[in-house]
């Protein structure tokens, strides 16, 4: 079977210039800095407060080598789109970038001019690949000399069925062992008031004792089913005991430090997630 004729370079027209532009001053925008930015305001939230618009630019900017590869993508792309020689090229440069970015923006609640503006680059991008579409197409999947025989069948489901089963596991029974005491814990023995506890869900066993000005401490952590409570030094693994104590009703506890009569009391503030 004889491959499809190649398709003769086209010279760029309106769709490929307005992409290009697109492409181009948001590249630039993350070079000079003019996206990625949060206000501090939005800074000192709890992350469990923060909207998916300022956590999505804060994450985007935490690193300047991925804002910069990004950008230097989208530069690079729109400059080869409004080459007649390269304009493919460009397009599926940019494809896995637009792509992303429209998901990001509708995913994650990013404002209307911006999926606007995505969408736009998206159609130029798409409109650039059109015209070669069957020959990608025929280059992606040979319509002959390959087949999927019973073995390769077979494989693939193992693979699939293997990784859900591991993956579940992982999930449900290695990072997640969850207790009744899940959450955050404010210590109202603190004279501070702002030490907290985090008996964790998403972390089998650990414990974070949180005490302003210092390291956060992680332990390992039991509770039985009479409520008592052990809290070991070393997550995760069970080494010299620290603490015991009581989980006494829904939202108190009671520790004692191993060896004194030092004892912190804990009411619940939030459930796991909160």
């Amino acid at each position: 079977m004889s491959s499809p004729a190649a398709t003769p370079p086209r010279t760029p027209g309106l769709l490929q210039w307005v992409g290009a532009v697109i492409a181009i001053t948001y590249g630039f925008a993350k070079l000079n800095g003019s996206q990625f930015t949060v206000l501090d305001s939005e800074l000192a939230r709890p992350m469990g407060d923060v909207q998916g618009f300022w956590l999505t630019w804060y994450w985007l900017g935490w690193s300047a080598a991925y804002g910069g590869l990004i950008a230097a993508t989208q530069v690079l792309g729109g400059v080869l789109l409004v080459l007649p020689r390269f304009s493919l090229a460009g397009a599926l440069l940019l494809l896995p970038v637009v792509v992303n970015i429209l998901f990001i923006d509708f995913a994650y609640g990013i404002d209307t001019g911006g999926l606007f503006a995505a969408g736009v680059f998206a159609l130029c991008v798409l409109a650039t690949i059109a015209p070669h579409a069957r020959r990608l197409l025929d280059t992606v999947v040979p319509t002959s000399g390959m087949r999927t025989g019973v073995g390769r069948g077979a494989a693939i489901a193992a693979v699939l069925v293997g990784a859900w089963a591991l993956t579940w596991w992982i999930a449900n029974r290695n990072n997640r062992m969850p207790t009744p005491i899940d959450g955050t814990w404010a210590v109202t023995s603190d004279s501070t008031g702002d030490a907290r506890v985090f008996f964790e869900r998403n972390r089998a066993r650990m414990v974070v004792f949180r005490n302003p000005g210092v390291p956060d401490a992680r332990h390992d952590f039991e509770l039985d089913s009479t409520g008592t409570i052990r809290i070991w030094q070393t997550w995760p693994k069970r080494d010299t005991l620290i603490m015991q104590g009581l989980h006494t009703g829904e939202d108190a506890i009671i520790l004692v430090r191993e060896g004194t009569t030092d004892t912190l009391a804990l009411i619940r503030l939030a459930p796991p997630g909160r």
